[in-house]
């Protein structure tokens, strides 16, 4: 078995070591280990290899808790400590982003950390499989499609393993988990709401599902059980989702963010919300401080969601004009802004271009820019954003590469990055969301 020296860690959390000059990629390795590997996938550039042996460990490495974690794709970096976790990520980060401004160099300040390393996910997406007339609920293995089966995710909140175990308990039992694809959980522990929204490729009979929820909704205690069949919306289920009574809920509170009142957000089915809710507050406190937001704003808050940035800022800003895409998403902002009374806020249902055309951004007076998009990133609105009166963007990424590709068209079209800073979401994974001001 060849030996290799790891030298780096790749964005995948993965260590880059090399074998003969050729670069080679090994999981669950760290900087400065000697380890034996097994040579597994072969490209031009580079080899992948399976990690058999730590000839010489490094004094970072830590014993990862999860029984699952070899096998599943959930995370990547469980063996390396969790300080260590972060210091990495923002090294990687600070590296890649100071690479693609070159020469200018950029502020990069210290990373938001989450209060937990483990138990911060309020929601969970499992997929399933039928394997050996045994039913599986669990992750994609690493790199493939196969389920790996799991009964506890380490970073779920309490309440969120406790729904997991009673479904997976019951789903096995009465074997009629076949139908489904994927099952999205969510709860919030406090109070504990939240509920379950079943995928399935094709229709179910609705005997079944009668069936299905009439067993299951009693003993898992929660708000809501739907179904969404064949990708087609609206989601359908015995028991009605109704935002009044059945909304799972969280809050920005005054103390962290400055607000001058609470705001209490709902949250619908299916709707995105940041799954690690304590540094949502962090990140919502570090939009609102500064100075960056003023008072005779008018912001502009692209892919807005259910209002998680639109709503807190409207208290601190002159006027706040919302573009979602998604209908139930923008049902789900009015819902919180009607809760809220909050009366400066528009939130408008339109795919996120063809909004930006209608409200003929040269002709409005938008002051400031809220760019929030998927993992996609945001390079089809760039060069809609050019109007002079636009003094800033606030740019919050969940993809450092589309992060880094979008920054340089922005600053080709004259805009200054002052200052970026990692917000780390999800520990134990390599993943890491950032904000970033621009200005001109």
């Amino acid at each position: 078995m060849p030996v290799v020296r790891i030298s780096d860690l790749s964005w995948g959390g993965e260590g880059i070591g090399r074998i003969e000059g050729k670069v080679v990629f090994v999981p669950h390795s760290l900087p400065g280990e000697v380890v034996e590997v097994e040579l597994v996938h072969f490209w031009k550039s580079y080899d992948r290899g399976r990690l058999i042996r730590i000839l010489d460990p490094s004094p970072d490495r830590v014993e990862p808790p999860c029984s699952f974690y070899r096998e599943c794709g959930g995370c990547q970096l469980q063996h390396l400590a969790p300080h260590r976790q972060v210091q990495e990520k923002e090294r990687l980060f600070r590296q890649a982003l100071n690479h693609a401004l070159k020469p200018k160099k950029v502020q990069v300040y210290p990373t938001l950390i989450s209060p937990s390393a483990f138990g911060y996910r309020h929601r969970l997406h499992l997929k399933t499989a039928w394997k050996n007339n045994r039913f599986n609920l669990g992750l994609f293995k690493t790199k493939s499609h196969d389920v790996i089966a799991i009964n506890r995710c380490l970073l779920a909140n309490d309440q969120l393993n406790e729904v997991l175990r009673v479904l997976l308990e019951n789903l096995q039992s009465h074997k009629y988990g076949y139908w489904t694809s994927e099952i999205e959980l969510q709860v919030f522990e406090m109070p504990r709401r939240g509920g379950i929204v079943f995928t399935a490729p094709k229709r179910i009979d609705p005997s079944q599902k009668k069936r299905i929820t009439k067993e299951l909704f009693p003993i898992l205690k929660l708000n809501y059980l739907l179904f969404q069949e064949s990708n087609q919306l609206p989601l359908t289920g015995e028991h009605h989702f109704s935002p009044e009574k059945d909304s799972p809920e969280f809050f920005f509170s005054t103390s962290d963010t400055g607000l001058p009142r609470d705001i209490r957000m709902a949250c619908f089915p299916q709707v995105f919300t940041q799954i690690n809710l304590d540094l949502n507050q962090q990140l919502m406190a570090r939009l609102l401080s500064g100075g960056i937001i003023d008072r005779r704003d008018t912001v502009l808050d692209l892919y807005c969601g259910l209002g998680n940035f639109s709503l807190p800022i409207a208290l601190k800003a002159q006027e706040v004009i919302g573009l979602e895409a998604f209908s139930p998403a923008v049902a789900n902002a009015r819902w919180n802004q009607k809760i809220n009374r909050i009366s400066n806020c528009t939130f408008i249902q339109t795919k996120v271009g063809e909004g930006i055309h209608q409200l003929k951004l040269p002709n409005k007076t938008i002051s400031l820019v809220i760019l929030d998009p998927p993992r996609t990133g945001a390079l089809e609105v760039i060069p809609m954003l050019d109007a002079r009166n636009i003094r800033g963007i606030l740019y919050i990424s969940c993809n450092p590469m589309t992060l880094f590709r979008d920054l340089t068209h922005l600053v080709r079209r004259d805009w200054r990055v002052e200052w970026s800073q990692p917000v780390d979401f999800f520990p134990q994974t390599f993943h890491l969301e950032s904000i970033t001001l621009l200005t001109r």
